[in-house]
């Protein structure tokens, strides 16, 4: 039995939870509501936590200091909704850590308070019935029991209990989960994450899982030969076992010393171990300074104009700003979309198949030299990335539009005025171009569900305008023709924007428009290729 836990009981709870979640990614990321083969809240979590595991993980920090290592890379690594608040949850519960050394049931119970309250606090308009929910409604079942615990055991089983039922009850809070007959996914990646808690504070051994992928693009060294330029210097991380007498070395001028080889200086000294992080042109000054003193535990030399170079292959900047007063930053998912959002004027374009993290924002956004940025992130789970890489970006003003789609990009970029100095105006008009549009996305379904009164058969399409089935049918063509039909009866719309994806051949989606045209000579059609795999076909209404 556990009666407090330290820096590295936390790192190694921290550890088992992302390996039992690991374990389960694509059981919680089958927990969408719709059946679309694109569910990523388990993976979106594990690599948000995994982020803040690599920095924690040769760490041998008290508590305090463990607690915000993990925090803080956690935020910076966030990938979409539930890897936002997920994030803000532990930097919650780093606060409350803050002045511990190591912490007992009443500190765990406070720290998960202030992880409780962040994770409210990261959400405008917070939604019951979520991983939001799970997360007070186990804090609470804490707050009731104090001071009642025996143990560190006995305080993570009640809170895991309560979470347990607080998931189970997330679709009678949230109407569009007992449509579909499933819980919350992000509430769901949390019970997983305390059962691995659990099982390392009953002894078991860790779990071992495959690594969950992330998009992060390799590295094409033929970019560089004898004449490039190596500006950056190099990212050097290493754990130093200290082997001389404690009382000849002094931490302060081994410190001090240390300044002059480089800058970006992170230096601790736990017990007789110093853990080291410094940019320097010159690593191998830095081994030959640090080895008198000790042995090398760990070593990690990084190239950072290497790095600089991955960064900016991943995103796509324009040779010249399409406005002297705001640059514009999107997203997109595959290459043939990056370049086509960049032609039609977004300054940079990050290409993520997945949903992007906050770091990646923040990457793009120090490629840009402006005043004010918008940012397109085109899909639901990214904007509260994007919106907290906003918040730790102080060089610009960041505007994170409600932009939800490639689709309602594609339409704002076409009516931006570039010259146009007053942003608020520009912003206002991407707005009420967004507001103005009608989508639905027409989608193969990968499995068979019941939706309310709606039954989708797996290999059937089905027309979704936002959380409403429109018609399902089996064949692809008719699905198109009974939803454009539809929309048109009943909106006033002179343009119909059809994006096709890889599935839908030239000839198929030419055919439907001429069908289009035919059927109502005052819409017309505009056809687009995408690459999507997900997507056979997202039609936008004008």
């Amino acid at each position: 039995m556990m009666e407090k836990i330290n820096g590295s009981s936390y790192k190694s709870m921290i550890q088992y939870g992302i390996n039992r979640l690991a374990k389960h990614c694509e059981v919680v990321n089958n927990l969408n509501v719709f059946p679309v083969p694109d569910g990523d809240t388990g993976t979106n979590m594990v690599l948000t936590m995994r982020n803040g595991f690599h920095s924690i993980a040769e760490e041998t920090a008290v508590l305090s200091h463990m607690a915000q290592s993990f925090a803080n890379a956690t935020v910076f690594g966030a990938r979409g909704n539930s890897g936002v608040i997920l994030s803000q949850f532990f930097k919650g519960v780093s606060e409350g850590f803050k002045d511990c050394k190591e912490a007992d049931c009443r500190e765990l119970s406070e720290a998960l308070d202030e992880g409780c309250r962040f994770a409210y606090a990261a959400v405008a308009n917070p939604v019951e019935g979520t991983i939001l929910t799970v997360i007070r409604e186990a804090t609470e079942a804490i707050r009731a029991k104090l001071p009642g615990f025996r143990s560190i055991d006995d305080l993570v089983s009640t809170f895991l209990d309560e979470a347990k039922k607080s998931l189970e009850n997330t679709p009678n809070l949230l109407p569009i989960l007992k449509k579909a007959g499933v819980v919350d996914s992000g509430g769901s990646g949390l019970v997983y994450f305390f059962e691995g808690i659990q099982s390392y504070l009953k002894g078991e051994e860790l779990e071992e899982v495959e690594s969950v992928q992330s998009d992060a693009p390799t590295v094409d060294y033929s970019l560089f030969n004898r004449n490039s330029k190596f500006e950056y210097g190099y990212c050097t991380e290493l754990l130093l076992q200290l082997t001389v007498d404690p009382e000849e070395f002094s931490w302060g001028s081994f410190s001090e010393e240390l300044k002059t080889l480089g800058d970006s200086l992170v230096t601790s000294l736990e017990g007789d171990k110093v853990k080291i992080h410094i940019h320097t042109p010159y690593p191998e000054r830095i081994l030959k300074f640090c080895h008198p003193y000790g042995e090398f535990l760990t070593l990690k030399i990084e190239n950072m104009s290497v790095q600089h170079t991955q960064n900016t292959q991943k995103v796509l900047c324009a040779a010249e700003p399409s406005s002297p007063y705001f640059a514009v930053v999107a997203v997109a998912p595959n290459p043939m979309l990056q370049k086509m959002l960049s032609d039609m004027g977004a300054d940079a374009v990050i290409l993520s198949a997945e949903v992007p993290s906050s770091q990646d924002f923040l990457e793009a956004f120090e490629l840009l030299d402006t005043r004010e940025i918008l940012v397109f992130p085109n899909s639901s789970n990214s904007i509260l990335s994007a919106m907290q890489a906003g918040s730790l970006y102080k060089k610009a003003k960041i505007t994170v539009l409600n932009c939800r789609s490639i689709a309602e990009c594609y339409s704002s970029l076409a009516i931006i005025d570039y010259e146009n100095e007053k942003t608020a105006e520009v912003v206002s008009e991407i707005n009420d171009t967004i507001a103005n549009i009608y989508e639905v996305a027409v989608i193969r379904a990968g499995k068979d569900i019941s939706f309310g009164n709606k039954q989708v058969m797996r290999g059937h399409y089905f027309a979704l305008a936002g959380h409403d089935i429109l018609f399902t049918d089996a064949a692809f063509d008719e699905t198109v023709r009974l939803t454009v039909r539809d929309v048109v009866a009943r909106r006033d719309c002179s343009v119909v924007n059809l994006f096709y994806g890889q599935n839908v051949s030239v000839e198929q989606i030419e055919a439907l428009a001429d069908e289009i045209r035919e059927s109502d000579a005052d819409v017309e059609p505009c056809l687009i290729p995408t690459q999507n795999a997900i997507y056979d076909l997202l039609l936008s209404f004008e």
